[in-house]
């Protein structure tokens, strides 16, 4: 019973860090929309480019992982990753369109680095949220 009161607990936790990173997210969000607000005659595009960070770096991950560098610390064996950037000369083309644009007038710099931001969050989030499952299933196992 003590363990599953622990589990328990680490559940309780982890999930006041899920909504820690919600709200870190909503302020990224809240600086996008300084850099880029959303009567900006770009906006859907530039927005599009915000939060497709996640197909750019997932991408990135397989590519490296199939570059052979050895260094085997992803633990899901990386089948979401090939999900995620099926879609590819189109939204290459799309992000490109935007990067191209006056660094002045659409501060992509900016958001860029906000979607590294936002990328890293969302790993972070991810982690979690696999570890909850994890916890999750101890936990039926031990009330079994």
């Amino acid at each position: 019973m003590k363990e599953i009161n622990d589990i328990s607990k680490k559940l309780r936790e982890k999930k006041n860090e899920i909504d820690g990173i919600k709200s870190r997210e909503e302020e990224l969000m809240t600086k996008f929309h300084e850099l880029c607000p959303e009567g900006s005659d770009k906006y859907d595009e530039i927005r599009k480019f915000f939060e497709k960070i996640i197909k750019r770096r997932t991408k990135q991950k397989q590519v490296d992982r199939e570059a052979g560098d050895g260094d085997e610390d992803d633990e899901d064996g990386g089948a979401d990753e090939e999900e995620d950037y099926e879609e590819d000369e189109e939204d290459e083309e799309d992000e490109n369109n935007v990067v191209s644009l006056p660094q002045e007038e659409y501060k992509i710099d900016e958001i860029e680095k906000l979607r590294d931001d936002r990328m890293n969050l969302y790993d972070e989030k991810e982690k979690i949220l696999q570890f909850i499952n994890d916890l999750e299933s101890q936990r039926k196992k031990l009330e079994n």
